[in-house]
């Protein structure tokens, strides 16, 4: 930790340093796991008949244009539904400016083959359709650019990722089967007013379910490049009965509601509005993505998200009453994940940044310490207390491309209901009298302004800064 005009920083003693290659900045990383080293290429990566997506048909074919029917389709009988999901990420899982020049990128770099890894769960329909063959954006038809449809979730049969090669789910582990006159919905499900026939499949309330796409897998080394899914697994949240969908289904409100008290939160409505009040869920799929709305989406839903940062964490500075002018300060900064059922931050951690700014400042407002600012490019302060991960190709330089991933060269989270904390050290001048004061802020942003900008070049935009938490203390100094 660097601290202007100080030349004796002290933190934990159990630290990792690593300067990394393609960033050229050291990083003082507390609590972090060190690197590993390359994975290896495995002998036989697994691969389906779309690529090395998973995604499956019954018969392993492909399926007819025309299999799936549209959001606005859907949306004639379930409005309700339809507007809820208007302007999330799941609607936008095909259209994402960031996923689209990253997945152009991945054709380009990594083959069709990578390309279709990721289309299998931003586009299923696409994928299994084949649509993506011989076709460019442009030419590409609008079904396949709808995202998450309706049609996608509501019409899989079976999920295989448990019996599969990775034996969990992940990259798209299922099977769907469209059929215009039958949908498939999680118990509590039937609803005697449909226009089509209902049948319960048990797995749509389940982790697993969310699963199935929500855990990124690199096909070729069997690298975890994100895994949601285990950390909600090891959590109390698993343990309690909890699902994704308990709090990513639930308005902002009910989600921390769920976390405060651990019991899963019951919803009543209706799935149309002549059908009977029963359980159901709402369809907001809120997440902590605070640039919806630059990415297509809508502010309410970017609203959403910046709620649910701001209901994650919380910190706390612990520190003594009164210290003695001349010597050292010393204090603890301690993250905890209060709401959460899996880790802070969680998803492809390599671009997730989550960083306390902390000051420590006189009466007269002189600052004696300030880390975990942002520096001219944009860039966290290299020696911020900061979380999430470097991701690493196979000669150990930072990569953001997930098709070079081949080592995590750091990784820190803060697990469900779980903490942790660096200790500080800020020597005071002998003539301090009065008081000195901690302020500490915690900050998240989804990517790095940098990698945003050299994927979207002129059609960029600044990366939202969401405050996650603060917390402040004042010492005496005798």
């Amino acid at each position: 930790m660097f601290f202007p005009g100080v030349e004796r920083p002290i933190r934990k003693p159990a630290s990792f340093l690593f300067v990394v290659g393609s960033l050229a900045t050291s990083f003082l990383l507390l609590g972090a796991e060190p690197a590993k080293g390359p994975a290896e290429p495995l002998e036989n990566p697994p691969i389906g008949p779309f690529g090395y997506s998973l995604i499956n048909t019954e018969d392993g074919g492909l399926l007819e244009e025309g299999s799936f029917q549209s959001v606005e389709e859907c949306a004639d009988c379930h409005e309700r539904q339809a507007e809820e999901m208007a302007g999330s990420m799941h609607q936008l899982a095909h259209t994402d400016p960031i996923y689209r020049a990253t997945a152009e990128l991945a054709r380009v770099e990594a083959g069709e083959e990578v390309y279709l890894h990721c289309a299998g769960c931003h586009s299923p329909q696409g994928v299994t359709m084949g649509l993506f063959h011989g076709t460019t954006e442009e030419t590409l038809p609008d079904i396949a650019k709808q995202g998450i449809l309706c049609d996608v979730c509501h019409q899989i049969t079976e999920l295989t990722g448990t019996s599969g090669h990775w034996g969990e789910p992940g990259n798209a582990s299922f099977v769907i089967s469209p059929d215009e006159d039958r949908k498939f919905g999680p118990p509590a499900g039937d609803d005697a007013a449909a226009d089509h026939l209902v049948e319960t499949r048990e797995f749509l309330a389940s982790s697993e379910f969310c699963a199935s796409c929500h855990t990124i897998i690199h096909p070729l080394n069997g690298l975890r490049l994100e895994h949601t899914y285990a950390e909600w697994k090891d959590s109390v949240y698993a343990e309690k009965g909890i699902q994704c969908q308990d709090c990513h289904m639930r308005s902002v409100e009910t989600a921390v509601r769920v976390a405060e008290t651990m019991v899963p939160a019951t919803v009543i409505g209706r799935s149309e509005p002549s059908g009977e009040e029963r359980e159901i869920s709402p369809h907001f799929f809120t997440g902590a993505n605070a640039n919806v709305e630059q990415l297509g989406g809508s502010a309410e839903r970017a609203a959403m998200a910046e709620a649910r940062l701001k209901s994650a964490a919380r910190l706390e500075i612990v520190s003594p009453e009164s210290v003695e002018a001349g010597q050292p300060l010393g204090f603890d900064v301690v993250v905890h994940n209060v709401a959460a059922g899996h880790n802070l931050p969680t998803s492809l951690t390599e671009l997730r940044e989550m960083w306390v700014e902390l000051k420590v400042l006189t009466e007269a407002g002189e600052v004696l310490l300030h880390s975990g600012g942002l520096e001219e490019n944009g860039d966290i302060s290299p020696r911020a207390m900061r979380f999430g991960a470097l991701a690493g190709d196979a000669q150990g330089n930072v990569t953001y491309k997930p098709w070079e991933v081949e080592q995590f060269l750091f990784k820190r989270l803060v697990p469900p209901k779980g903490s942790e904390s660096d200790q500080f050290e800020v020597p005071l001048p002998r003539e301090l009298s009065g008081r000195v004061r901690i302020d500490a802020k915690l900050f998240y942003r989804s990517a790095p302004p940098k990698v945003v900008a050299s994927l979207l070049g002129d059609e960029s935009f600044e990366v939202k800064q969401v405050e996650m938490a603060s917390a402040n203390a004042e010492i005496a100094v005798d």
